[in-house]
């Protein structure tokens, strides 16, 4: 039986970790330009804001709760604990970890520095709708629809907090009004968070000292030919890394791209002439992966597309990373 490959590790990580109903979506929207200024204060929001929560989880099933601890000065420092099941501790610092008990970056914390930088945008990909007020973690909201001007994206429900603009609840719900992930604020104290309140307490090793080793850089010329040739409206390219994972010799190249709101990692790991790996299509709640065999001139790898996008996205991902990708083909999404 094949082993698995370290990015397929870290894609099976990503998608083991940890009902409200979608009705509102569906109603009578008010005016988009006032959904545009929720977002704009939304994206300050995630910018400025320091605060400290608890907040639930679900997907497929599977639920968690967490407490997160967030820090803005100079430099944005936010911790995130599991606090049921098995224990489970990330901290990171201006959007890259720090220190993680798992190879995840966090069970559905979503990258507010990224949504800060690109949420200007999201009117272009998306149909904004405000849906009315309601409240959440006993906090005046504001909701707001964001509905995909294409099949290339999943819809939301999101619920801003009057006062401040953060995000407190997100709906994500698949073209057949399925709810595929909930994310839901309990609890919300803003104002600063001590020093003592980041540090993690638990076993968070360090990631440059055991997780992985992050050689984070500009990426080379040669390492270009790993950009996707079809990509969705709207994706751009936000972050590249490359990793050593699980004490493996070969580094793992990874770039991650997002719109605004979606986003979706390209994982590209060499495989050696002894190093079997099979083509694999999975789904947990709105998580998606597709792993394909490429054969390129100078040996074989495996390239894996995860994120929360439609599988027929990332089906198509990945197949524009072959040498042979035709942009007027068709994927086939059968299951």
């Amino acid at each position: 039986m094949p082993s698995l490959t370290a990015a397929r590790l870290w894609a099976n990580n990503w998608m083991a970790a940890g009902v409200a109903s979608a009705a509102l979506l569906f109603a009578a929207p008010v005016a988009g330009d006032e959904a545009r200024e929720l977002l704009e204060k939304m994206a300050v929001a995630a910018r400025e804001q320091s605060y400290q929560g608890d907040f639930v989880y679900e997907r497929t099933g599977s639920f968690s709760t967490h407490r997160v601890w967030r820090q803005v000065d100079d430099q944005v420092v936010e911790r995130l604990l599991r606090t049921d099941g098995a224990p489970q501790e990330w901290v990171r610092r201006d959007g890259r970890l720090e220190c993680s008990s798992a190879l995840t970056s966090g069970v559905a914390w979503r990258d507010s520095g990224l949504l800060a930088d690109e949420s200007f945008t999201l009117h272009q990909w998306y149909s904004l709708q405000v849906l009315g007020t309601s409240r959440v973690a006993n906090r005046a909201v504001s909701v707001v629809a964001v509905k995909p001007r294409d099949p290339f994206r999943y819809a939301y429900e999101l619920y801003l907090d009057a006062d401040t603009g953060l995000l407190l609840q997100s709906l994500l719900i698949n073209e057949k009004e399925a709810l595929l992930e909930r994310f839901q604020f309990t609890n919300l104290e803003v104002g600063p968070v001590t020093p003592e309140q980041l540090s993690a307490v638990g076993a968070c090793p360090a990631i440059g000292e055991q997780a992985a080793s992050d050689t984070t850089a500009s990426a080379p010329a040669a390492e270009q030919r790993w950009l996707p040739a079809w990509l969705p409206p709207g994706f751009a390219p936000v972050r590249r890394e490359t990793r050593r994972l699980n004490g493996e010799e070969m580094p793992v190249v990874t770039q991650a791209f997002t719109d605004g709101l979606a986003r979706f990692t390209v994982f590209i790991e060499p495989l050696a002439e002894d190093r079997v790996a099979d083509d694999l299509r999975a789904q947990l709640g709105p998580t998606v992966a597709v792993s394909r065999r490429l054969v390129m001139r100078d040996g074989a790898y495996l390239a894996t597309v995860v994120g929360e996008v439609p599988p027929a996205t990332a089906e198509r991902v990945a197949a524009s990373l072959a040498p042979d990708f035709d942009p007027g083909a068709v994927i086939d999404t059968a299951p």
